[in-house]
């Protein structure tokens, strides 16, 4: 039993194996096609993904990348009264659950940021 063991096993590990690799490489794939060529040089491109990385526009492991609007030239009182009425209407993220804000809801979100700006400059 243990020789039929040591040999059928390997044995039909190794065919199955065998015939995974039996197709070949992926036809019509542009992964493999030599024939695409680029317009922009190495340095252009690693420059451009820089630049990119730098700006947020990448994301890094779970980090998602900002859109460009949000988050810029916001004051700390306006992120804290649009954070204190997202918590107020249930929006802010708890764990995995990941609530989504209706139209009204982020323009009440937005309007609390605003009266936030409005008193802080009186």
């Amino acid at each position: 039993m243990k020789l039929s063991t040591r040999i059928l096993v390997p044995l039909a590990f190794t065919l199955a194996a065998g015939a995974s690799f039996a197709e070949g490489p992926l036809e019509g794939n542009e992964v493999f096609s030599s024939s695409t060529q680029s317009s922009l040089s190495r340095a252009e491109v690693r420059g451009q993904a820089v630049a990119a990385r730098a700006s947020g526009l990448i994301a890094n492991g779970e980090i998602q990348p900002v859109q460009a609007e949000q988050g810029i030239g916001k004051t700390r009182a306006q992120v804290r009264a649009e954070y204190a009425e997202a918590r107020r209407l249930g929006l802010v993220a708890a764990g995995e659950i990941h609530p989504v804000a209706t139209p009204a809801q982020a323009e009440q979100i937005r309007l609390a940021g605003v009266r936030a700006t409005q008193v802080v400059q009186r």
